[in-house]
């Protein structure tokens, strides 16, 4: 049964094969190596108060396997951007022969002291960080679950403590270890022959022996184990917290909001239209969440002070040092972001007016009253109106008929009379927008503040948030929509709107209303007995309601009688033509200028006006032209439909005139005239020069589009052609677009507006405040700049409709944080201020920039400050309201409560009375309502162990 075992297969073991342990440390050992970890010999700059919690950290990390546990293995570096004082200093302290321990001079650093060490923003600082005041430190720690066996923790610090003597790597080093949320990091830190040990104590309940500075003491000398000459330097922090506001502090009043959420419910009679305003502003909330006050003495010497149970020097009210800071509530709803939220997540919605509203939305494509298109220019085309079914319309726009929609009547009517003030004789909303606005290329792409378009978005907007929804929108819209018909069936003006052609520096719907003003305009003066007007000062357009049809007409034809009977010459010149071939539609002479084959006077013809477009209109005719391609007849008539219109009112006025005259008056810089050297030529001669010259090149190209297009013009004056502009046709194109948009693209057509309209308001609210904050001031320039880039993204529903709503959704959180900024400012002003304040100085406008950023900012002149005695009164104020409630009454006197917190910080460093120089020495307590923390840095002498 026994069988021989062969000594060469079993029972072997091979002693040089690396375990786990040692392939972990050289791996850890590595990635010092990797990371220049013992190349990091130089001190750089002392750090300022507060440096470490508002730079930035850079972060390097790297996974690593020890067994089974997978641990992460992350650098951390501030950047504190002294990179060139730190070379400098490294190299002088080469050539010195002088090395010092950048680790040893952060931990025993007066300044760095407190450096925000409120647990709550865990996240922004590390806890080591905030703790020792280390910039550059590493972290051991496991990726899964804490490493809690003693053991295992032991294995993992020799581990340390091997690859950080191997490597020479002077950057502490720590390992997390027991439960993650407890926060407990054990780490070390060699220097030469000083070894610096950093451990982490932390319990829920303080033990009695060190709820004061005494017993701290006793414990950091039993620690350290040696007598050093200088004594130990002590920091003491003391923290209150308020977190109660009410009385003269409370927000409340126009403090907290401008809130009017149905702005139209209220009786006209009653509000003042300075201080109407259609916009909600404000939180929802008390903003601050709590104030903070810190007690601090930076560092006495143990020898001078007592803190014991019987008797304490730390009393608050003579603390050399008071310092404030302030913590917000998360960002909590906005009314008016709320509302510019609501309206922006449509901007997909496909559904239509009809659905919405039903039978109640009566079509609104009636047909004009009168004969909508001229018989004599559109003989063979049928009316657009015509081919819409003919549906019902009220007779006047204010009758007695109730609507069906969500809003209510006195509702609907008195934002119609918002809307459109010119239908009341004493409108208490006039429209007041800025006359001759100087154009700026970076602004908003929306409307004029204070324009119609402006108010409707507003109201658009305002009527989905407080009357009825997607019904309500739907409603508004309907009826605008129904006094646009109504308006342009009268030629009544719309108000709100700016003068003259589409403006392509305005939205979409601004040019529309623009255009349905030139189509009133346009018909006014055609239904006067002229389809042009003969205004040469301005022959673009009229001047809106104020010029009357017969105005134009008397001023044109008094202008034309003088241009056809300029005088005798002029006679002379009408009567060499003969019957059939008579001049006609001269406007002016054009200077002294001749034809250049005759002395006949050349004459300006009476020409149409020019055709205005909208913004989309061109887009199109681009479309259709980029789609003909080059050379296309079409095309080319497309293009030069104007240009023949031109060319036949020259030709009438101007019968004996040829394409180089129509070039001279046309397009002066394509003739060129011929010139002589002579100076000494008679008065004939001078007039015989201004007819000698050529076409420039271009026009001398065979077969170009001007001499094709002269060739086929006819003489024919501008009051017998065919329109290029059909104000009656365009009208109808206007308000079926008004009519057919659905939702998503009403949203899309007022969402850049409406952004617009919220941002003036924002700017209204800061300047009422006047407390010049310059975070606001930038971060509303953000804003301004983003809003103008995104109001260029045109598109009327569609695949990007998603996309852009996106974009406009972060521009949305933007408003919001401004939004809730400015309350944030309110409510500090209030409460550190008291009353009605309009001017801060700078040093309080300082004081609220690191507030309102939730820094510590330091109060001037401790206790004794105007606003450390604006703070007791509030402790006072929260101190009575507690015991009201409990029945109690109070002495009034003006004290703090006890502490929410105690700091103690404790430091040493220098000679020793027996064993030389000895090592730096650090302990930071943390004592808490529930939480006791000591955080420890004690070196030793690694020659003498």
């Amino acid at each position: 049964m026994t069988e021989e075992i062969d000594d060469l297969e079993f029972f072997q073991q091979d002693f040089t094969t690396a375990s786990e342990w040692e392939i972990f440390t050289a791996r850890l050992e590595e990635i010092f190596h990797e990371w220049k970890l013992p190349f990091v010999n130089a001190i750089g700059k002392k750090l300022a108060r507060n440096q470490l919690s508002t730079c930035d950290w850079m972060h390097t990390e790297e996974k690593i396997n020890f067994a089974d546990v997978e641990l992460l293995i992350r650098r951390y570096t501030a950047k504190l951007d002294d990179a060139e004082g730190v070379e400098k200093t490294a190299e002088k302290k080469v050539e010195e022969g002088v090395r010092e321990c950048q680790a040893f001079g952060d931990v025993m650093s007066l300044e760095n002291d407190f450096s925000i060490l409120d647990e709550k923003i865990e996240g922004e600082l590390h806890p080591i960080a905030r703790w020792y005041g280390l910039r550059d430190f590493v972290v051991v720690s496991p990726t899964g679950q804490s490493i809690k066996n003693e053991s295992q923790i032991r294995i993992l610090l020799s581990s340390v403590h091997i690859a950080v003597a191997e490597s020479n790597c002077e950057v502490p080093v720590f390992v997390q270890v027991l439960e993650k949320s407890h926060c407990v990091f054990l780490g070390l830190c060699e220097f030469q022959s000083t070894r610096l040990s950093f451990d982490v104590v932390h319990l829920e309940k303080t033990p009695p022996p060190f709820k004061y500075l005494s017993g701290l003491l006793d414990m950091f000398k039993g620690k350290i184990g040696v007598q050093y000459e200088d004594p130990v330097s002590v920091g003491v922090r003391l923290n209150y917290r308020l977190g109660t506001f009410s009385g003269t502090s409370s927000f409340s009043g126009k403090w907290s909001s401008s809130f009017a959420p149905n702005p139209f419910s209220f009786d006209e009679a009653d509000e003042e239209p300075e201080k109407f305003s259609v916009f909600p502003f404000g939180a929802l909330c008390e903003p601050v969440e709590e104030l903070i006050l810190y007690c601090t003495w930076p560092h006495v010497a143990d020898n001078v002070v007592i803190d014991s149970q019987t008797y304490s020097d730390f009393e608050p009210l003579q603390a050399p040092k008071w310092s404030l800071r302030a913590r917000f509530e998360p960002l909590p709803a906005c009314f008016l972001s709320s509302i510019l939220e609501e309206y922006l997540h449509h901007l997909e919605c496909k559904t239509t007016l009809s659905e919405l509203l039903g039978d109640s939305f009566v079509g609104t494509a009636a047909a004009f009253e009168s004969n909508p298109l001229d018989l004599l220019t559109e003989p063979k085309l049928p009316i657009l109106t015509s081919v819409l079914p003919t549906l019902s319309r009220r007779s006047t726009r204010k009758d007695s008929q109730k609507s069906s929609g969500p809003i209510r009547d006195e509702q609907l009517m008195k934002m119609l009379y918002y809307l459109f003030p010119d239908a009341q004789e004493e409108s208490q909303h006039p429209y007041q927008m800025a006359e001759n606005e100087i154009y700026d290329p970076l602004k908003i792409k929306s409307a004029s503040p204070d324009s119609l378009v402006q108010r409707l978005s507003a109201l658009l907007a305002i009527c989905y948030e407080y009357f009825g929804g997607y019904a309500a929108m739907a409603h508004l819209w309907m009826e605008f929509a129904q006094e646009m018909r109504y308006r342009v069936e009268r030629c009544i003006q719309i108000p709100g709107i700016g003068n003259g052609f589409p403006d392509s520096r305005t939205c979409l719907m601004h040019q529309k209303l623009q255009m349905l003003n030139i189509c009133m305009e346009r018909r006014c003066i055609r239904e006067g007995g002229l389809p042009f007007s003969l205004s040469a000062e301005n022959p673009s357009h009229g001047e809106g309601n104020e010029g009357s049809g017969k105005k134009k007409i008397d001023d044109s034809e008094d202008e034309f009688f003088d241009c056809a009977n300029d005088d005798d010459e002029d006679d002379e010149y009408k009567n060499q033509h003969a019957p059939w071939n008579k001049p006609e539609g001269r406007l002016s002479r054009l200077g002294d200028m001749t034809l250049v084959d005759s002395d006949e006077p050349l004459y300006i013809p009476i020409t149409q006006e020019p055709v205005p477009k909208t913004e989309d209109q061109l887009e199109d005719d681009a479309e259709v032209m980029l789609k003909l391609g080059p050379g296309s007849e079409l095309g080319t008539q497309m293009m030069s439909a104007s240009l023949l219109s031109d060319m036949e009112s020259f030709k009438a006025a101007n019968p004996n005139g040829k394409i180089e005259d129509f070039i001279r008056w046309y397009s002066p810089r394509d003739w060129i005239e011929d010139t002589t050297d002579d100076d000494e030529e008679h008065s004939n001669a001078e007039s015989e020069k201004k007819k000698k010259g050529h076409l420039s090149s271009r026009m001398m190209i065979p077969g170009n589009t001007w001499s094709t297009v002269w060739d086929s013009a006819k003489p024919v004056p501008a009051r017998r052609q065919r329109r290029l502009f059909d104000d009656t046709k365009e009208a109808e194109k206007v308000l079926h677009f008004l009519e057919s948009r659905n939702i998503g693209q009403i949203v899309e057509l007022t969402l850049a507006t409406l952004f617009h309209a919220a941002i003036l308001k924002i700017q209204e609210e800061i300047a009422e405040d006047n407390f010049h904050i310059p975070a606001m001031d930038e971060q509303m320039e953000k804003i301004i700049t983003q809003c103008c880039k995104l109001s260029r993204e045109v598109g009327l529903g569609g695949a990007g409709a998603g996309l852009r709503g996106k974009k406009w959704a972060n521009l949305l959180l933007e408003i919001t944080h401004l939004e809730y900024f400015v309350m944030q400012t309110r409510s500090l002003v209030v409460k550190l201020l008291g009353g009605d304040v309009k001017e801060i100085d700078e040093s309080t406008r300082k004081l609220l920039g690191e507030l309102l950023k939730e820094h510590e900012s330091e109060l001037k002149n401790g206790a004794k400050g105007e606003l450390s005695k604006r703070l007791l009164a509030l402790f006072a104020e929260a101190k009575a309201d507690q015991f009201s409630s409990e029945g109690e009454q109070t002495t009034g006197n003006q004290s703090l409560p006890s502490p929410v917190e105690r700091q103690f910080t404790l430091r040493v460093t220098g000679k020793t009375l027996v064993k030389g120089m000895g090592g730096p020495q650090f302990l930071r307590a943390i004592l808490g309502q529930n939480e006791f923390r000591l955080c420890g840095a004690f070196s030793q002498d690694t020659n003498f162990l």
